[in-house]
């Protein structure tokens, strides 16, 4: 499963809740990209590296049989996407919100980050981003469920898992707590 969507758009926070109801871990882009700044610090070198090491685990799971959930704010233009989501039965799901909330939402979020991540003036580089579409996935020709974001997740995240349930082989979700 791929989840997909724009910095601060709730992706995280969805991949998280879909990993304890479908039981299937995340690899997530900040998870790797966190603990390779730790080392080495934050230069843009890092965050383009961060998506090899990224695809490179995740094929090896999904080569091995392990389903995963895949989150990050993937471009549209990242190819490798498309070899991973051939290695399984694959669905994307894909958080957005309007950039406004986006916006809020990555400066309220800012002084609670890893410091090696850019801070407030990578607004700019986010919203030509958005104005230009980059954000997503390539087409692979996947189921895809649109989820907006703004208020909570519409549709909502018990209604996720029914969708993402339907689609996928060998995921039995767990009762909603």
């Amino acid at each position: 499963m791929i989840v997909s969507g724009p910095p601060a758009s709730g992706k995280s926070i969805l991949a998280e809740a879909l990993s304890k109801h479908l039981s299937l871990p995340v690899i997530s882009k900040d998870l790797v990209k966190e603990a390779m700044m730790t080392h080495l610090g934050g230069p843009p070198e890092v965050g383009q590296a961060t998506f090899s090491v990224q695809f490179a685990i995740a094929t090896e799971l999904l080569e091995s049989g392990v389903g995963i959930i895949l989150e990050g704010a993937f471009f549209k233009g990242q190819t490798e996407i498309a070899e991973l989501a051939k290695l399984a039965n694959a669905v994307v799901v894909s958080v957005t919100c309007p950039l406004d909330v986006l916006e809020q939402r990555y400066v309220l979020r800012h002084p609670h980050r890893h410091p090696g991540h850019r801070g407030l003036e990578a607004l700019p580089d986010l919203r030509l981003r958005i104005a230009n579409g980059e954000y997503g996935i390539p087409d692979i020709d996947k189921p895809t469920l649109e989820v907006d974001s703004t208020d909570d997740f519409r549709p909502p995240l018990a209604e996720i898992i029914i969708w993402i349930s339907q689609h996928l082989e060998g995921t039995s979700p767990k009762p909603a707590s």
